[in-house]
């Protein structure tokens, strides 16, 4: 027989297969018992129209029972496993019921069939199925029997000759065999997959046992604390590090409230609010408290359901201890550098006042030496004068500086023509600007006209930023435009300085209005100055509620925008008629100085 063939006979006895192993398995016995049913009932009906007279002993049976098997079979192909096996198994007891009663009654061979269907049911179904086939069998007979006694058997009941019983033993005998080999080979197959599962729950618990010393040894090399509660907010587990923060043993802590160790986790854990990374005190068992960085996470069970929550901690102790000296020299340069302001404040008089007196004597001799026409004599007092005008401009910036971080800067506010201050400050910028030969251009549209805002302060910041404008602008252009707009719905005077010198780099930008600060190193080399200029004018229009911006490129200028709020002085005298007062620029003034006040 060649393996084509097998396979072909192995396939006609192999099941549908489907994706549930035990729906599987059941369909390849009812295959397989349908196989054989229908085998059995075609070969003795073959079997009886050959041997006995053209089948004149051929019951109607035993032409239904192998249709019906293998009508049963097309039905398990579609799916319908156990509604075939329990249809085989009623059918295979009421073929053989009716087939005894039909040819000898309990002495019919056919009898002998009905433990086929126990055995099939077994297979199928369990204990359950198998109680009550042998009830139903036991039935049977006891039906047959009094059938038989009471003569209610059918009158043309045949008597089963001797080739006719041995045939049918035989099947029945053949039939048994298969299926009690199909009842070992189960028997076998599941000794084989209880032990693979023995194996493999070996396997798992092994596998499982190596992650819990893996995670143990996790926890116990952790540097944090943690701890893990369940639901009720008591202490399942502790790590090493939890140990070690505490000093305490795990006696002393599993199985208790986790609010022994952070007091503010008195309520049940469902009720306790998720928390980010906060700062928390620990309690040691002796008492004492540990300051310690904190989080938690919730642990969730299978349907979602909070069961727990893993908490970790970092101490925190040494950073609450530097904390406290950062504070402390925080505090103590804070009050020096208050100190060092209102000393130099109220040195305002002290320091001008000689300053002043040398320069006044310098410009007396420098008169009486031009009169009496000593000129080597002029040239020395010249620089006594310079000198001490430049020293004067430099105790004049700090002094304004240190009221400034001292918070004792006054505003005052007066009405002022913008052109008129526009060209007093020119007036000292064109000297400056021709000695680098530089061209200097003024927009200020006389429709400006009269503005009411702080005159000094305003004066002082476009000072400061023109005088930049020439210091670092060599034969190039310098250009003031002044305009009226408007801040954030506010009147608003704003000035523009350009320069067309040597530009800053966005480093430099990034420095430019801290005090004592210039671009670079060489910069005071080259081009002087002490870095207060621009520091002061920001100040100033922080303190006028106004605002200072700057953009400027490497090697090609720098533009400053100046906005400062302002009253019109026409408004200002309405005001004044009507009893009310206009306090724009007034209560922008007091809120900016009070918040430099905070800032020293």
């Amino acid at each position: 027989m060649t393996s084509s063939t097998l396979t072909r006979l192995r396939r006609l006895f192999e099941g549908p297969r489907f994706a549930d192993e035990e729906t599987t398995r059941v369909a390849g016995i009812v295959h397989l018992a349908l196989v054989v049913a229908s085998t059995i009932g075609l070969v003795g009906v073959l079997v009886q129209i050959v041997l006995f007279t053209a089948g004149a002993a051929l019951s109607p049976l035993d032409l239904l029972f192998p249709a019906l098997s293998l009508g049963l079979l097309a039905l398990l192909h579609r799916g319908f496993v156990y509604t075939a096996g329990y249809a085989i198994i009623v059918l295979s007891w009421g073929t053989m019921v009716a087939h005894s009663a039909y040819t000898g009654g309990l002495r019919s061979s056919a009898l002998g069939g009905l433990i086929l269907v126990v055995i099939v049911g077994m297979l199928l179904f369990g204990r359950r199925t198998l109680l009550g086939l042998l009830g139903l069998c036991f039935l049977a007979l006891l039906g047959l029997y009094f059938a038989e006694v009471g003569g209610m058997l059918p009158a043309n009941a045949l008597e089963e000759s001797g080739p006719r019983a041995y045939l049918s033993r035989m099947l029945h005998l053949a039939a048994a065999g298969v299926f009690l080999s199909l009842a070992v080979h189960s028997l076998q197959n599941a000794l084989a997959r209880a032990r693979a599962g023995e194996v493999r729950a070996e396997q798992i618990l092994g596998e499982a046992e190596r992650a819990r010393r893996y995670a143990d040894n996790i926890l116990a090399s952790m540097a944090e604390s943690l701890v893990v509660v369940d639901a009720e907010g008591r202490i399942q587990t502790v790590n090493r590090a939890t140990l070690k923060l505490l000093d305490a043993m795990p006696d002393q802590l599993l199985g208790r409230p986790f609010s022994v160790v952070l007091p503010e986790a008195d309520a049940p854990l469902p009720h306790e609010p998720q928390q980010g990374l906060v700062e928390r005190v620990y309690r040691a068992p002796g008492g004492r408290e540990i300051p310690v960085l904190y989080a938690r996470s919730p642990l969730r069970g299978d349907h979602g359901e909070q069961i727990g929550a893993v908490c970790v901690a970092s101490d925190i102790t040494h950073l609450k201890r530097a904390e406290g000296s950062l504070r402390e020299a925080k505090q103590m340069a804070e009050e020096a550098n208050q100190a060092k302001s209102r000393f130099l404040a109220n040195m305002s008089h002290e320091l001008r006042t000689p300053l002043n007196a040398v320069i006044g004597y310098a410009e007396m001799l420098m008169e009486e030496a031009d009169e009496r026409g000593l000129e080597g004599s002029l040239d020395e007092l010249r620089k006594i004068q310079f000198a001490g005008k430049h020293l004067l401009g430099l105790i004049s910036d700090i002094l304004d500086l240190s009221k400034i971080e001292a918070g004792r800067m006054d505003v005052h506010l007066e009405t002022f023509d913008v052109a008129d201050m526009v060209e007093t400050v020119l007036g000292t910028i064109r000297p400056l600007a021709d000695r680098g030969n530089n061209r200097l251009v003024v927009v200020c549209p006389s429709s400006i006209g009269f503005i009411h805002a702080d005159l000094t302060k305003t004066r002082q910041i476009l000072l400061n930023l023109l005088s930049n404008a020439v210091k670092f602008t060599d034969h190039g252009e310098i250009r003031l435009t002044a305009s009226k707009t408007l801040r954030d719905g506010t009147p608003a005077v704003q000035f523009i300085v350009a320069d067309s010198g040597i530009g800053m780099t966005q480093q430099q930008l990034g420095k430019l209005f801290q005090a004592f600060s210039q671009g670079d190193s060489t910069t005071s080399r080259r081009f002087g100055g002490t870095g207060l200029g621009l520091a002061i004018s920001k100040a100033f229009c922080d303190i006028l509620g106004g605002t200072i911006e700057v953009k400027s490129q490497l090697g090609i200028g720098t533009v400053f925008t100046v906005r400062l709020p302002y009253t019109d002085p026409h408004e200002l005298s309405l005001s004044r008629r009507s009893g009310s007062f206009s306090r724009t620029v007034a209560e922008a003034a007091r809120v900016a100085a009070a918040r430099a006040a905070l800032k020293a």
